[in-house]
């Protein structure tokens, strides 16, 4: 399969504000950022520490609040167009396709989305529910996304990029906000917050939406409580719960003629979730964070439902051990419970789960040469119930050439995990007549997980005070890919037909490599010019025994 995409996009930024009444685009800290230089902006996913976007050795794009405004983001996959190298398509009108580096589908399940460190990655399909992600652009501070793995810090299904969306905290949100988006079709969305603060000091908001598009609506409330006090701790709780419905038309094979029909549902979509993060400075040196959450979603679909409560753990300690080492390590507990309810079209054995993830992450970047080059070494070892033990180390190297221009090369291991329908479902693809027989598609217990070594070198340089260009190429190696094999032998069920089953395994294997290029010229406080580059070869192949 040799597959080729070329996308070259510009994107004009213009001045109209979108939304006029927040009052945090006022924020100074961001003003100052607008002074300084590109590469000055902060980021804290590729090392899970503050450091510059300058001194990563990633490929790691920011999205502002500045840039979310100015582009007229109406959702997050909306404002995600903005990233080079990344592919967003939308299938209808709360269903988008989102990937890096290929291998886009609705479900995105090699992509690794957090919310303020939640993940929001579904285990039963292994991917993302974009339409009921619709945090508020107001609310958010930035999104950074790392093109590439991230599974050295992340774990399983950060395969082929990390997307980590970070909410604005309720000290920049004071005060009242309403807002109301419309379009040309008459979809609306409808916003308002409160912000305030309480006699102890804690800073706090509370939101609710309405989302109207097309044949779906969904309302969503919430919160969040900030506080820091003077010992060294500073504490975030917060939570929101939504809830929706959309109309669908969905097309199913049937056991009488024209074994085929449409079965016209309103699904439901609600859920909800709960976190709580502690931050403690021990000194300049060492710090700790402890986080805890809470998440539940339910999908009630025509062919399918589907409720899984999630409870997560997450413990993280930095330090600094001289001044030529700064280490990273941490430990995670993740739990979920899985309520799966099928139909005669797609049906699991197993219709109560839980399944339970354990793992834990070491760090450490060195400075060769100080303040020129810098080598970061680290893994993630992780256990789940599914393909037991995992192992996904990387190594990067960072070269200052000078304050303006960084080179960076990296080498990584990552791996995706197989969902509950991979290995529990049963699907009923078609149906034939004379005589009648069905066609299925069944999951593997024995599935393994997908697995990627991943190449990567960058060159990061602010040419001019004005113009940055920020160039990544990439070639990855992939084996164990999903596949569905070849048909068994036939059998005679008990309602008399014939059943040609198809099972799902991993016989898929190739290469997948590529150029990104994005450069921004700041033509003056009020305008920016972006514009982006990507190339991307596919060279997949199957095993004998595949489909």
């Amino acid at each position: 399969m040799n597959n080729i995409l070329f996308r070259a996009g510009f994107l004009i930024c213009l001045t109209t504000p979108v939304y006029a009444n927040d009052m945090a685009y006022s924020d100074p800290e961001f003003d100052e950022i607008l002074s300084r230089d590109i590469t000055e902006l902060t980021v804290t996913s590729v090392a899970k520490r503050s450091q510059k976007l300058s001194d990563t050795a990633a490929a790691i794009y920011v999205i502002t609040q500045e840039e979310l405004r100015r582009a007229g983001a109406y959702s997050i996959p909306d404002a995600l167009r903005i990233v080079p190298g990344m592919q967003v398509a939308k299938n209808t009108s709360d269903r988008w396709a989102i990937a890096s580096r290929g291998f886009n589908n609705t479900l995105s399940n090699k992509l690794l989305v957090l919310i303020d460190g939640r993940t929001i990655y579904t285990p039963v399909f292994s991917g993302v529910y974009w339409g009921d992600q619709s945090t508020s652009i107001n609310d958010i501070e930035r999104i950074e996304v790392i093109r590439g793995p991230g599974a050295s810090l992340y774990g399983a299904n950060a395969m082929n990029g990390v997307i980590n969306i970070i909410t604005k905290s309720s000290e920049k949100t004071q005060g009242n906000m309403i807002s109301a988006t419309t379009t040309i079709k008459g979809n609306g969305l409808y916003e308002a917050r409160h912000g305030g603060q309480s006699k102890d000091g804690s800073y706090y908001r509370v939101f609710g939406q309405y989302v109207d598009a097309d044949s779906w609506y969904k309302g969503r409330t919430g919160f969040r409580i900030d506080k820091t006090t003077h010992n060294g701790n500073s504490y975030t709780f917060q939570g929101d719960t939504y809830g929706g419905e959309q109309e669908t038309d969905l097309r199913v094979p049937t056991l009488t003629s024209p074994f085929t029909s449409i079965i016209s549902s309103t699904d439901d979509s609600h859920g909800g979730n709960l976190m709580s993060r502690w931050n403690h400075t021990l000194s300049d040196d060492s710090s700790i964070t402890l986080q805890a959450y809470a998440d539940y979603y339910g999908r009630l679909e025509s062919n399918f439902d589907q409720r899984v409560a999630t409870a997560d753990i997450q413990l993280q300690h930095s330090m600094r051990f001289n001044e030529r080492n700064k280490f990273l390590w941490g430990a995670e507990t993740r739990l979920y419970y899985e309520n799966l309810k099928g139909t005669f079209t797609a049906s699991v054995n197993d219709r109560y789960n839980i399944h339970s993830i354990l793992s834990a992450f070491a760090q450490n970047e060195y400075a060769i040469i100080e303040d020129t080059l810098y080598l970061t070494t680290g893994s993630k070892f992780e256990y789940n119930d599914s393909t037991e033990f995992e192992f996904q180390p990387s190594i990067r190297l960072a070269y200052y050439i000078s304050q303006k221009q960084t080179v960076w090369g990296a080498i990584s291991r990552a791996v995706r995990t197989p969902s509950s329908i991979e290995q529990d479902v049963n699907i009923l693809s078609l149906v034939t007549p004379g005589p009648l027989t069905e066609y299925r598609i069944l999951g593997n217990p024995s599935q393994r997980a997908e697995e990627v070594i991943s190449y990567e070198l960058g060159h990061r340089i602010q040419a001019t005070r004005d113009l940055s260009i920020d160039t990544a190429l990439f070639f990855n190696d992939f084996d164990n890919l999903t596949t569905i094999g070849s048909p068994g032998a036939s059998y005679i069920a008990a309602n008399g037909n014939t059943i040609i089953p198809y099972t799902i395994n991993n016989l898929g294997y190739g290469n997948v490599y590529g150029a990104e290029v994005a450069s921004s010229w700041k033509i003056n406080d009020d305008w920016k010019l972006s514009g982006s580059y990507s190339f991307i070869n596919m060279q997949l192949y199957v095993k004998h025994g595949a489909a």
